[in-house]
């Protein structure tokens, strides 16, 4: 199954904007290093969201004061080995680097900002200099830099497969007291674990792939089991079974709480750092109670 659906464009960005010259902004003591050691979980790397706005507003990203001076500005993914004249996809590295932000520190990935000065004519007068490293891509200057913020999107839209639960005995019928076995059942619908969507990214494809987290069953009688990566099974070698203590009808469902991995223009998975929680449809099952009667023959 394959949705497309249209987002930013991916890639290398250049634009052209007024400021005077800076030397590295540390707020965070990384400097101009994309191999600096950045702890997840709330890392701010180098620029900081005013002085960014400051190089898109075309002002001095130190002091703010305005310029008539041009420059050209470049982004580059933070994977430690990229150069000015790459323009390599996503890495690892990059999306790890900025894992666990929130949007107001910046979800990343981390990239290295480049910027080299014009002359009047538009030709450069200077080799690109490196501004500084961040993890707020939706605040760079120049064209929109894919980030994990619209990864994130892309995959909380995903049109998941919601499993139901294949019970045994059949019929969805049981007895008080008797082993109960219960199996995830995938329909036809949506995307489940190793199955890609496809987003469009103006011509380029990035693949969202749903992974396994765990399931979690719930057997309508207040009792769950959980959280597990076990698919459950039939009789008798099914390992989720569950023994219902009296008559009723319960409401069973099993959920799924989904991973994911993505690859952009074909290029290597790279886990996405977030999990979505799906709850399956109910499914009833009717418990009996079961009575010895003599039979004459």
């Amino acid at each position: 199954m394959t949705f497309q659906r249209l987002l930013l464009v991916l890639g290398l960005s250049v634009v052209i904007l007024t400021g005077q010259p800076t030397s590295s902004a540390t707020a965070d003591g990384c400097g101009k290093s994309i191999n600096c050691n950045v702890a997840s979980g709330g890392a701010s790397v180098g620029l900081t969201r005013t002085e960014l706005g400051r190089a898109k507003a075309g002002l001095d990203i130190e002091t703010g004061a305005p310029d008539t001076r041009s420059f050209e500005y470049k982004t580059l993914y933070g994977c430690g080995f990229n150069t000015p004249g790459d323009t390599a996809a996503l890495c690892v590295n990059s999306v790890m680097a900025c894992s666990g932000n929130t949007p107001e520190q910046g979800q990343g990935p981390l990239v290295q900002l480049l910027r080299r000065e014009l002359g009047p004519n538009g030709v450069a007068t200077t080799a690109w200099q490196v501004v500084g490293t961040t993890c707020h891509v939706d605040l760079l200057p120049g064209k929109p830099v894919l980030g994990v913020a619209q990864i994130l999107t892309a995959f909380h839209n995903t049109p998941w497969a919601k499993p139901t639960v294949h019970i045994q005995p059949e019929g969805n019928v049981t007895l008080v007291t008797l082993p109960t076995y219960f199996a995830v059942a995938w329909p036809e619908a949506g995307f489940q674990p190793g199955e890609p969507d496809t987003v469009t990214l103006l011509g380029q494809q990035v693949r969202i792939r749903p992974t396994l987290d765990h399931y979690s069953y719930v057997f309508g009688d207040g009792t769950t089991l959980g959280p597990t990566t076990s698919p459950g099974g039939s009789y008798p070698s099914g390992e989720i079974t569950h023994t219902y203590p009296q008559a009723g009808v319960y409401n069973t469902h099993v959920d799924i709480t989904f991973g994911g991995e993505f690859s952009v223009a074909g290029g290597a998975w790279i886990p996405i750092p977030d999990t979505v929680d799906v709850t399956g449809p109910v499914q009833p099952v009717t418990v009996k109670t079961a009575h010895a009667q003599l039979v004459t023959r």
